[in-house]
């Protein structure tokens, strides 16, 4: 069974389960389980920038809350990012580090929701404001899965301005099953990127960067806008695979991606063309402009050693070649290729360790 299928069945045993719950506990007031097969049917997509708007326009109604902030968790640099949020003065992208927050921070560490009955009395908040919160109660809930965090989420505030148990069943539950879509629409793209990427170097791969390619290609024609496609490649890769192993010139393809990852622009595509050799999509840009780019590549790399394992380091060096697209002489993607390939030829052949434009 791929990832696709074990998410659906997955989230469809998961629904299952809270609907059942959800009869047993509301017995025969059946509103609040409409509105949560109301907002299963929403949130059940696979992409988490399709749930949030949904999350953002329903949730309030759902809870019978007026404000509630979704956070992502990143275990590894210990940070909280801001998803979705009604507040209104609480602009994305917005991160900080766990600890910058002491009711989410023991939220997670203690991995238990935390309510609080009075905002102005809260151990938490007593003397300050605080945006995620307004007035009257708190929760703040750890979203789980499998015992594993993905994110918090915070809820305050309602009409009657406190929680009955009935009302902090019925919301745990449904931020159970928040839970489990963010889950799996995290998986989701997951599996996604692998799908296009190179495993090595976590670029993207050559058949992603072909169609990016086309369809920055097609929009240039259209709107007769620069576009310029870079090629680089090891110098001399062969003799540092022969010489200090291939798990140490994996290594160097490694540094080189990280390099053109540091430096691109945000809105240029670098990938692993093949072998030894990457390539960079340049849209907007002009071959002097990606020159710039090129060269900051090139001493960047220049800049990065590498332990031989004999007590002693070593360098690489790459070269680059630098094509514009030109409709008057280019018909495909084919053609803006060929061209960056020959300005490579030609940095190879003039000596290594440059960048040439092509003609």
């Amino acid at each position: 069974m791929d990832p696709i299928d074990q998410i659906k069945l997955k989230e469809t045993r998961q629904v299952l389960e809270l609907v059942k719950h959800q009869k047993d506990m509301l017995g025969e007031s059946l509103v609040s389980l409409d509105l949560f097969l109301y907002l299963h049917k929403s949130i059940s997509l696979l992409h988490l920038d399709d749930i949030k708007p949904v999350l953002l326009e329903k949730l309030p109604h759902i809870l019978a809350i007026r404000y509630f902030s979704l956070f992502l968790y990143n275990p590894s640099q210990m940070e909280l990012t801001l998803a979705s949020s009604n507040h209104l003065n609480m602009e994305k992208p917005l991160s900080f580090s766990v600890s910058e927050s002491g009711v989410m921070q023991d939220a997670l560490n203690q991995k238990r929701y935390i309510f609080e009955s009075d905002f102005t009395t809260s151990k938490y908040f007593k003397g300050r404001r605080n945006p995620l919160f307004r007035n009257n109660f708190f929760l703040c809930v750890p979203l789980m899965i499998e015992n594993k965090i993905i994110g918090v989420i915070n809820v305050n505030d309602s009409e009657k301005g406190f929680l009955s148990v009935s009302d902090m069943d019925y919301i745990l539950n449904v931020l159970e099953f928040v839970a489990l879509s963010v889950s799996n629409a995290l998986l989701h793209e997951k599996t996604e990127m692998l799908s296009i990427t190179d495993g090595l170097t976590q670029l993207y791969d050559h058949r992603q960067m072909m169609h990016i390619l086309g369809k920055e290609f097609d929009r240039c024609k259209r709107y007769q806008s620069p576009l310029s496609l870079l090629m680089m490649d090891i110098d001399n890769f062969k003799s540092i695979n022969d010489t200090y192993g291939h798990q140490k010139g994996d290594e160097v393809l490694v540094a080189l991606a990280t390099v053109m990852n540091r430096l691109c622009r945000s809105n240029d595509t670098a990938a692993r063309y093949g072998g030894e050799e990457f390539a960079v999509v340049l849209p907007e840009t002009d071959k002097q402009g990606a020159k710039v780019i090129a060269e900051r590549i090139r001493q960047g790399m220049a800049k990065v050693s590498f332990n031989s394992g004999n007590s002693h380091e070593f360098g690489v060096t790459v070269s680059g070649g630098i094509a514009e697209l030109n409709l008057s002489t280019m018909s495909s993607v084919s053609d803006l290729i060929q061209a960056a390939d020959r300005a490579l030829y030609q940095a190879k052949e003039r000596g290594r360790d440059r960048v040439v434009l092509g003609g």
